[in-house]
């Protein structure tokens, strides 16, 4: 169903960029200079104007977005600088086809612009513009075949996001959909008509009703190309109303609608809402510095379709590109309120357009201050007391801390392999080689226990972790029973190693200069990359190095001896390393006491969902990695090459791969619930 509804999508896309480029070519095109100029500077300003104050009322409607707390499982995305956006490909269409084949729609636009500017001044230009006119009708009737598949098409993307969200997705859509209608109703029946009321004579109660019919036929057929032409009528129709129909206010509408048409309008910048519902869904956060650069190229993108700015602006804020599909199958329901908004949009143009084109626009400031003190109490009130009733509606309860808690081995254990626990070393006298092992049927692991998701217990009491799960392959490669035992944290065991007491030693650890001199260590398993964990509302405080300076004595917790600690101390004389005992004691420690902990990205992200009012802080540009893997006892030659042969085994044959998605980027860690379904638990087609 993924499949079907991914074509149909693509198939949607496939006229838009064409069909743009020459209605946007003729509409230009077929003005006059004087025409072109008039609509450039008083249409422009106001389209501006309106483009500013709808986009500055979008963001407020973060407000009403109930308080969830979030956190996610490490992923190689995190890993991945920033690609550097080339402002100038993007606006300036120096090769025109490129900016076509790499679909930069702004530069599209400009080229578009530029083009049906020169063609006012083109005499031989009737055919051309009889040509493209023909050209435009045949990528609409292209775009009403696509339209036929229509219900194949939103069956097929409605039966995937079904079957694969679960109920409390489902849930959290709803804030889209009120999010959606009431920002809706508050500019199409609030902020648009206060802006005309403001700088024209006409009434409220004139503007927001004598164009009713059209605002329902919109909304019905949720196209808002069928009522341009009553937009127009109501606009001449109130000049009448008020006498100061003239030739010029019955002309003017004529030329503006269809052009504006062309420009995007505050209905399709609704966009913006799903985009902003889209990172709180996905547990980010939009700041006002990001939402202005967002919302910039969302303008200037929706001079094409919604269908490529949105991927767009999902990819610019790195957001799920899945949630796309959920975007289109949301459309259903949207689609009709974005029409209305889109119909009064233009028809709020054409009354103050034509207004300021014929000399009927007067500013009022006694209506200006009426509807400046007015319009942050509507939207307060509106916005926040729905906030409220969606807090109560919708369920936001955290459960990634419960996931943790409860992931159990991602493959079947091995029968044979039995577990045993022991407080105390056994006190042995040498390093056992492999053949002792074998011999005794015991392989003695030292671990830590509070080193997740590496080595950890679980809501069960049971020991789980990417290094515990990859020990029970070794054992049963051996065919050996375990035996676990704890080491001292920040020792990585050495002193027990050597003696005999452990066989080897895991649990994510580090090789480092000191503790070569004293350990064998096996091939690199893992490839760790340094991080703080923070408080969230501290986060902002070490994302640069003149911030930490700055911030004054810091005080930054460390298990063992990472060998970044002397690099982080010449280069922040303010920044004290402190040892503790665990990583745990950082998050039970008493308030103040530390400001931050240094530790590996992937088990920084896992600790930061047990304890979500932490967040992890690295420096993507900078970021600086360090080999995990396993120790034995410096004269242990024998054991080492052993494990190094295995390690190389396993990974070849994706064991460590596969550990490595479940453990540490948590694929499949939350299981799959059955859920209900006709199939199975009506016809019994099916068992599960």
């Amino acid at each position: 169903m993924g499949v079907i509804g991914d074509a149909f999508i693509k198939l949607l896309q496939m006229t838009i960029i064409p069909y743009i480029v020459v209605s946007l070519i003729t509409s230009m095109g077929s003005l006059s200079y004087k025409q072109a100029k008039s609509l450039g500077i008083e249409i422009g300003k106001f389209m501006l104007l309106l483009w500013g104050l709808g986009l500055a009322a979008m963001y407020s409607v973060t407000w009403m977005f109930p308080e969830w707390e979030s956190a996610s499982f490490f992923s190689n995305a995190l890993l991945e600088a920033d690609q550097d956006l080339n402002l100038i490909d993007l606006y300036i269409p120096s090769n025109p086809f490129q900016s076509l084949s790499q679909s930069y729609i702004p530069a599209i636009v400009v080229f578009c612009i530029a083009t049906g500017v020169a063609l006012i001044g083109v005499k031989e230009k009737k055919a051309l513009m009889e040509q493209a006119h023909t050209l435009s009708e045949a990528f609409i009737k292209v775009t009403k075949y696509v339209v036929k598949l229509m219900p194949l098409g939103i069956f097929a993307m409605t039966a995937a996001t079904a079957g694969t969200m679960d109920l409390a997705q489902f849930e959290r859509l709803q804030v889209y959909f009120a999010a959606h209608i009431v920002m809706t109703i508050l500019l199409a029946y609030w902020l648009l008509p206060a802006v005309v009321v403001v700088i024209t004579p006409f009434r409220y109660r004139d503007i927001a009703g004598i164009a009713r019919d059209a605002m329902i036929t919109a909304f019905a057929a949720g196209n808002i190309f069928l009522v341009l032409p009553i937009l127009i009528e109501r606009t001449k129709e109130l000049y009448r109303k008020y006498n100061l129909a003239d030739e010029n206010t019955e002309r003017m509408p004529d030329i503006i609608v269809p052009v504006v048409f062309s420009f995007p309008n505050l209905g399709k910048l609704l966009t913006i809402v799903f985009v902003l519902f889209a990172a709180w869904f996905a547990g980010s956060d939009v700041d006002l510095a990001t939402y202005v650069g967002v919302a910039i190229n969302g303008l200037i993108s929706l001079f094409s379709s919604v269908f490529l700015t949105v991927p767009m602006l999902l990819d610019e804020l790195e957001l799920p590109a899945d949630l796309m599909q959920l975007f289109v199958v949301s459309s259903l329901f949207s689609s009709r309120f974005t029409s209305l908004l889109a119909a009064m949009h233009v028809f709020i143009i054409a009354v103050g357009g034509t207004a300021l084109l014929t000399g009927n626009a007067k500013l009022s400031m006694r209506r200006l201050a009426t509807y400046a003190l007015l319009t942050p109490v509507v939207f307060g009130i509106t916005l926040l007391g729905t906030g409220m009733l969606l807090s109560k509606v919708v369920d936001t309860e955290y459960v990634m801390d419960d996931v943790i808690k409860n992931m159990q081995a991602a493959e079947e254990q091995p029968p044979e392999v039995t577990k045993r626990l022991s407080a105390q070393a056994n006190q042995a006298q040498a390093p056992r080689t492999l053949l002792n092992i074998i011999e005794s049927g015991v392989l003695r692991v030292g671990y830590n226990p509070n080193q997740v998701p590496f080595s950890y217990f679980n809501a069960r009491g049971d020991l789980v972790g990417f290094d515990i799960e990859l020990v029970h392959d070794l054992a049963a490669d051996l065919d050996v029973d375990l035996e676990f035992i704890p080491y001292r944290v920040g020792s990585g065991g050495g002193a027990m190693l050597n003696r005999g007491d452990i066989d080897i030693a895991v649990s994510g650890l580090q090789i480092t200069a000191k503790r070569l001199a004293k350990l064998r260590f096996t091939r690199s398993i893992l490839d760790l990359h340094y991080s703080l964990v923070v408080k969230d509302h501290r986060a902002e405080d070490f994302q640069t190095e003149d911030k930490i300076h700055e911030a004054g004595p810091l005080k930054v917790a460390a298990v063992g001896d990472y060998s970044i600690i002397p690099l982080l101390e010449g280069k922040f004389p303010n920044v004290e390393i402190v040892q503790i005992g665990s990583d745990q004691e950082f998050f039970t420690a008493r308030k103040g006491e530390f400001d931050g902990l240094l530790i590996s990205l992937e088990a920084g992200k896992t600790w930061t969902m047990l304890y979500p009012e932490y967040a992890t802080v690295f420096r993507r540009t900078e970021i600086k990695s360090f080999p995990a893997s396993w120790a034995l006892a410096r004269n242990n030659l024998d054991l080492l090459v052993y494990l190094n042969s295995w390690l190389e085994l396993r990974q070849a044959m994706g064991t460590i791969d596969r550990l490595y998605d479940y453990w540490i980027q948590g694929e499949s860690a939350a299981p799959a619930k059955a859920r209900w379904s006709v199939i199975k638990d009506v016809l019994h087609w099916v068992d599960k």
